[in-house]
C-alpha cells in the first residue's frame, strides 16, 4: 500500500478503540512501529480538536479519526466499516475525506467486511435510541454518526492536511444505549464502578433489561474492535486472509 503511513497522525477517543494500535492511558500518545503517531484524546469535539492540533504542530501530513460510530440507517451491522466520504458538522460545515486513503483502505478490507463509503454526521452527544437515530438519519442523510470526526476534519482543513475517518459501527440503527452504560463511563472512557452500581440500584425494575442491553453492547463492541484490528493490520502492510 503506497500510503504515507509514517506521516499519519491518528486520534482515538477511547482506550478500547485505540487498543488495536497500542495500549495507552487516557490522554496518552505513542509513536507506532510504522512511524505513525497515535493520541488518545477522550470523548468529544473539544478534546479531539486539541489532539488534532497537537499532531499538526508535530508535523504530520495526514489526520485520521479512528474509533467507533453509531449506525443511523438500517441494514448496517455492528462491525461494519464506515469510511466517510464527507463529514457533516453539527453547525452545517461539510468536510471531504481523502479519496486515496479511503480507496486504499476499502480495497484492503472490503473482502472481509461490510464497507460503507457514505456520509457521517457529527453529534454533540451520544445518540441513545432508535427514534433519535431515525430522526437524525432523515434530517442529515448520513448513515452513521460520531462525536469527534468533524472537529478533526476542521483542524485538517485549517492546517492544509489530508483527512480520513475510520469508524467501525458499534450499535446498529435499532439498538438503544442503556442509561447505565452512559452513566458509568467518564469522558476518558474509564468505567466508574460506583456510578455503574448507583445506576443499576436506582432502576431496580429495569435492571435485567439494562444488564441484557449491556451484554448486547459488549458483543457489538467486540465486533467493532475486531474490525479496527483488521484496519490496523492493513496500515501495517499485512495481508488479510
Amino acid at each position: 500500500m503506497s500510503l504515507p503511513v509514517a506521516q499519519l497522525g491518528i486520534i482515538a477517543a477511547l482506550p478500547g478503540e485505540a487498543r488495536a494500535l497500542a495500549r495507552l492511558r487516557p490522554r496518552g500518545r505513542a509513536r507506532l512501529s510504522s512511524g505513525a503517531q497515535l493520541v488518545l484524546s477522550g470523548m468529544g469535539a473539544d478534546r479531539a480538536g486539541a489532539a488534532a492540533r497537537q499532531l499538526a504542530d508535530d508535523g504530520v501530513s495526514v489526520l485520521m479519526s479512528w474509533g467507533t460510530a453509531a449506525a443511523l440507517a438500517p441494514g448496517i451491522d455492528p462491525g461494519a466499516l464506515m469510511l466517510a466520504t464527507r463529514v457533516l458538522g453539527a453547525d452545517g460545515h461539510v468536510w471531504h475525506t481523502d479519496a486515496g486513503w479511503r480507496g486504499a483502505l476499502a480495497a484492503g478490507l472490503a473482502p472481509a467486511h461490510q464497507v460503507f463509503e457514505q456520509h457521517l454526521v457529527e453529534t454533540p452527544a451520544l445518540v441513545a435510541d432508535a427514534a433519535a437515530k431515525r430522526a437524525l438519519y432523515e434530517r442529515s442523510g448520513a448513515i452513521a454518526c460520531d462525536m469527534e470526526s468533524a472537529a478533526i476534519a476542521a483542524v485538517a482543513a485549517e492546517r492544509g492536511l489530508a483527512f480520513v475517518s475510520v469508524r467501525a459501527i458499534i450499535d446498529d440503527a435499532s439498538m438503544a444505549l442503556p442509561p447505565v452504560a452512559r452513566a458509568a463511563m467518564d469522558a476518558d472512557g474509564r468505567l466508574r464502578p460506583a456510578a455503574l452500581l448507583a445506576a443499576l440500584v436506582g432502576r431496580p425494575a429495569s435492571m435485567h433489561v439494562q444488564l441484557r442491553a449491556l451484554k448486547n453492547l459488549a458483543v457489538a463492541f467486540r465486533a467493532a474492535r475486531m474490525t479496527l484490528a483488521d484496519v490496523a493490520a492493513v496500515l501495517r502492510g499485512e495481508v488479510l486472509k
